[in-house]
């Protein structure tokens, strides 16, 4: 009996269940009522759930009456949804928030991430602020693939080096070009827009994408939108304040006081026999006894010249507005000390912005810009005449800094030598060095919609550049001795005023399943620059600075310039797309620029890009962990018109000293002269790129990745090419060169915890990049260049065919020469090498020289003897970023790295070769060959006139080439915002404190102050050159942001 109670009580419930199962169909759309095919719909608390077909429909059967639907798709907000009995259920999606701002901006316009065709990196804006650096630019190494973000040195308010997707240009420049709101700015300083102003920043990396900006898109294109006020009525009141230190994280190593007497000693018994009373040994005092400098600290003027820095930074904006009416204003003070005495960065920035709407057809906006900016102290790096860093280390450790501080007798009056030396403290302190700029900006705009289709948009830009650099050196500095120029001064002056005016016609139409979007405009623009030059030398005084260089008794002659360069264009942009799976783009750009002849005036650049939404087919649909997968490519073709405005056509010049001779009285009379032969051929750069992308959202995108490979091809590089004699020039540019740049980009982002209260998301981004030379003039081999710094090598680099742009060049060190090495003649007193072993080139050798590795086999070291002895393009490069939120904290940390590349460590090279007498150097020189001490890789010091290398032939060799892989806690920033109910209590919006530090530790094996150095005089032919540069700094900033 029992059991046929259970078995119909069984029955009974199975019979109810089948009776409250019910299958349930419908579609989904968007507020645009287009369907959406992929959609997720899952049956709550199961692992119930289906895809929407290609039109948006959907079926699911036998589930409860009773049950909750979630709908999820990429880019619109999730919705449960309960279905009450129905059978029936269509959903209309939102857009999501969140998706909204993955607003995209792209060349005359936006679009949304999602639909994207081409390649393209953002930086959240948030991140960029958060970071709390003094230049936005500097928030940006490590966090876009392909974005190559590198210091020159670590001068208060540089601007970054940017490199996109490898350089294409040999000798032009290579940085990309900004667009700011929506203006081309060919002459843009980061120190001209405040972080806090940022509302985007996207970086337009293939040529698909860059092209609608024709003859400017080669390099990239890094555009940023300044942020707009609030439209919905209430004002928001934000004010931050930031203090910071920075300093030198590390020193050189440099010879004590006992090491450098010793050293010395070395020298003078070399020079001098060793015999007392000569200059060298008096100038100590201790002839004989070194030893009493052994326990001496002596003067580090390394310590002497850097200093711990202050920065004091204030931020003010104000946001508000009604639907019709919004207005935004900033402003920002930065007062930077730099690390190195006597040198800071100061900056002023005014910004304000109204959007006004007229009526529900016409809208109006405005904007107008002033930055101030003054970047103050001696220009080191790199410098030949003016390396204060060079001084610091070569000046006397026993130098005293003060009377006071005398170190066993002072300087010795007969010392003839001290002219090579001076105080670098002293020439910190009185060297007058100032920069300043004042940038006006400004733009205005009128958007008239005909329809909801049809879109005309007015606009027109202006931009004012003065700048004004003053040097004034001293009498107690090296260039204001009255030996060199007597106390003397310069003052430049820059205008450079920019004005265009783009019209754009945008009509947009929705066909059923099939979106267009259509874009046609014009644009001109008015590029013109003033420029004088004066300088005056043998001041009497230097009591007034630079304000009295009038009364110098030795002017110089003025240099006064004029130029100016025109651009008309028009342009177009087609997008196409097809149920929101397939996409098509193309664009056309045609650019007339006024510095080349009018048969070669005309530039066009097309591009074609297409997009495959994967996931969107139906084999991909039941793949659930799959919730985003699109397929990319893409081709185009952009050009580079960085030459000079009149580079094209002949040109002839006159000065004080250009003239004629003429008759029997040689009598001079003034006139022109050729200054340029002008190339009637001249034409653009011109780089034709592939791009193939693929990106992928797994696990409802808590894990997305973007790879791209790309491949370019930049023709017609301008190069200095061979010329018929007659014309009365060697070279002239010509359109002949060909380089190529290859590579992967890799870009994988996760939310790791997505909880209420603890989050924790990761950004890793890699990039490698292959470069060289395809072509160079005809018939020639290689590109030899001289850097140009104080060493006595010669065409240090190397640019060939095969090769990357800019390789090291030189001999490969193999040994010191040992006493076995030689026969030793005692009549003559002099040695000879043995039979078979080759001379490195330079007389007289003896035991301690430095021996080179002979690569032909024929006996003598010479030019025939260099390789490439250094790398200089990184194997691969990118950053990792974390970025946790825990409560009310907010932390992250970034981590950024290059590796495999090679750095030319001029310092080395003459700081551990003995060179002059009383110099001071590395402590490698200590470390000199001896005859007890023949492990070792230093040339002697006791035998000065072979220099430790050949002084003849003039030739680097690989010691000096290091290896300058590095890998850097680039950003720490830690931050705390008030919680809600506190907020509410103190009547305000938002109150966060933060401590940021920039640059705190650096991994690497290089010896330098940091291997982020670059300050070769010739762009991409001399790259990783460090000589004498401004070290880069390590930040520690707090401070708090208050929005009212």
């Amino acid at each position: 009996m029992k059991k046929l109670i259970i078995i119909t009580l069984v029955c009974i419930t199975v019979s109810l269940n089948a009776i409250a199962q019910k299958s349930i169909k419908g579609k989904v759309t968007d507020a645009d009522n287009q369907s959406l095919p992929g959609v997720s719909i899952l049956v709550k608390n199961t692992n119930k759930g289906v895809i929407s077909d290609f039109d948006g429909n959907y079926n699911i059967n036998n589930i409860d009456e009773n049950a909750v639907l979630v709908f999820t798709y990429l880019g619109f907000e999730a919705q449960e949804i309960s279905i009450n009995g129905k059978t029936v259920l269509n959903v209309v999606l939102k857009e999501s928030a969140e998706s909204l701002d993955e607003v995209v901006v792209v060349g005359y316009g936006s679009v949304n991430k999602r639909d994207l065709t081409t390649s393209i990196g953002s930086v959240d804006s948030e991140d960029i602020v958060k970071t709390a650096t003094t230049n936005f630019d500097q928030a940006l190494a490590g966090r876009i693939s392909g974005v190559q973000v590198s210091s020159v040195d670590g001068t208060p308010g540089a601007a970054l080096n940017i490199i996109i997707r490898g350089g294409n240009s040999i000798t032009g420049d290579n940085s990309p070009l900004y667009v700011v709101d929506g203006i081309a700015l060919e002459d843009f300083d980061p120190a001209s827009i405040s972080s806090n102003d940022i509302e985007s920043y996207d970086v337009l990396k293939d040529a698909s994408a860059t092209a609608i900006y024709g003859s400017r898109g080669a390099n990239g294109i890094i555009i940023i939108t300044t942020k707009n006020g609030r439209k919905d009525g209430k004002t928001d009141v934000n004010f931050s304040i930031a203090h910071s230190l920075q300093w030198i994280p590390n020193r050189l190593e440099v010879l004590s006081p006992f090491q450098y007497v010793k050293y010395q000693e070395g020298i003078a018994f070399a020079l001098d026999n060793y015999t007392p009373g000569s200059e060298t040994s008096e100038f100590y005092n201790t002839w004989g006894n070194p030893e009493l400098y052994r326990n001496i600290e002596g003067t580090s003027w390394q310590d002497e010249i850097f200093r711990l820095a202050d920065t004091d930074q204030y931020n003010l904006s104000i946001s508000g507005g009604n639907e019709n009416t919004s207005l935004y204003f900033s402003s920002e003070y930065l007062n930077q000390e730099g690390t190195l005495i006597n040198t800071g960065f100061k900056k002023i920035i005014n910004n304000i912005r109204i959007n006004h709407r007229i009526n529900d057809k016409a809208k109006v906006s405005g904007q107008v810009q002033y930055a101030f900016s003054d970047r103050t102290g001696l220009n080191v790096s790199g410098d030949n005449t003016v390396s204060v860093i060079r001084d610091a280390v070569q000046f006397r450790p026993v130098e005293p800094i003060n009377a006071d501080g005398l170190l066993l007798g002072g300087v010795d009056p007969n010392d003839s030598n001290q002219r090579a030396f001076f105080n670098p403290v002293k020439n910190l302190e009185n060297t007058d060095r100032s920069n300043r700029s004042d940038v006006v900006r400004g733009n205005l705009s009128l958007d008239y919609e005909f329809n909801d289709n049809l879109i005309l948009k007015l606009s027109g830009n202006y931009q004012l550049n003065n700048t004004k650099q003053t040097l004034f050196f001293g009498k107690e500095t090296q260039q204001g001795t009255n030996g060199i120029n007597g106390i003397n001064g310069t003052v430049t002056n820059r205008r450079i005023q920019t004005i265009s005016t783009s019209n754009t016609l945008t009509y947009k139409k929705k066909f059923g399943k099939h979106n267009t979007n259509f874009l046609a405009g014009m644009e001109v623009q008015d590029r013109s620059t003033d420029f004088s030059s004066a300088r005056n030398s043998q001041i009497p005084t230097d009591i007034f600075g630079i304000d009295k260089i009038g009364i110098g008794i030795s002017p110089s002659i003025p240099v006064t310039a004029v130029s100016q360069n025109r651009l008309f264009s028009f342009f177009g942009r087609a997008n196409y797309s097809y149920k929101y799976k397939y996409y098509l783009t193309a664009t056309y750009r045609a650019d007339a620029s006024s510095k080349f002849k009018p048969e070669n005036r005309w530039g066009y650049f097309p591009s074609f890009s297409a997009a495959w939404r994967i996931n969107n087919e139906d084999f991909v649909k039941d793949i659930k962990f799959i919730s985003d997968a699109k397929l990319r490519a893409g081709w185009g073709r952009t050009g580079n018109n960085r030459v000079g405005d009149f580079d094209a056509i002949s040109q002839l010049d006159i000065n004080a000293n250009s003239g004629y001779v003429w008759g029997q009285g040689q009598t001079f009379v003034p006139g022109a002269f050729q200054s340029n032969l002008g190339v009637p051929d001249l034409r653009w750069e011109t780089t034709d790129q592939l791009d193939i992308g693929l990106d992928l959202g797994f696990l409802d995108n808590k894990i997305e990745a973007t790879i791209d490979y790309y491949k370019k091809e930049t023709s017609d590089l301008l190069l200095n090419a061979e010329t018929a004699l007659h014309t009365g020039f060697e070279r002239v540019q010509q359109n002949v060169g060909k380089t190529q740049n290859e590579g992967l980009e890799i870009s994988i982002n996760t939310r790791n915890i997505d909880n209420k209260n603890f989050k924790w998301s990761t950004s890793f981004n890699i990039t490698f990049n292959k470069n060289k030379v395809v072509a160079l003039n005809s018939g020639q081999d290689a590109i030899f260049t001289d850097p140009q710094w104080s060493g006595d090598a010669e065409n240090q680099y190397i640019t060939r065919i095969g090769q990357p742009v800019g390789q090291i060049y030189g001999l490969q060190f193999d040994r010191i020469y040992q006493v076995d090495d030689f026969v030793f003649d005692n009549a003559l007193q002099s040695f000879t090498l043995k039979d078979g072993i080759p001379d490195n080139g330079a007389l007289p050798i003896a035991p301690g020289s430095v021996k080179f590795i002979d690569q032909n086999g024929d006996g003598t070291i010479n030019e025939a003897d260099r390789v490439v002895i250094g790398n200089t393009q990184p194997k691969h490069f990118g950053g990792l970023n974390n970025s946790f939120e825990i409560g009310g904290f907010d932390v992250q940390v970034l981590l950024q790295w290059s590796y495999d590349f090679d750095i030319l460590n001029a310092n080395k090279s003459i700081f551990t070769v003995p060179r002059t007498r009383n110099s001071s150097g590395f402590t490698e020189l200590a470390d000199a060959w001896t005859p007890t001490n023949t492990d070792t890789n230093i040339g002697t010091t006791r035998y000065f006139s072979v220099f430790g290398r050949p002084p003849t032939g003039n030739l680097l060799d690989d010691r000096y080439v290091d290896d300058g892989s590095y890998l850097r806690l680039k950003t720490v920033s830690i931050g705390y915002s008030l919680p809600k109910d506190v907020l509410e209590k103190l009547k305000i919006k938002k109150l966060r404190l933060f401590i940021t530090g920039q640059n705190l530790y650096t991994w690497t094996d290089y010896k330098g102050y940091d291997p982020d150095v670059s300050v070769g005089r010739f762009g991409a032919l001399t790259p990783n050159l460090d000589w004498s540069a401004y070290p880069l700094s390590a930040t520690i900033m707090t401070g708090i942001n208050v929005t009212f």
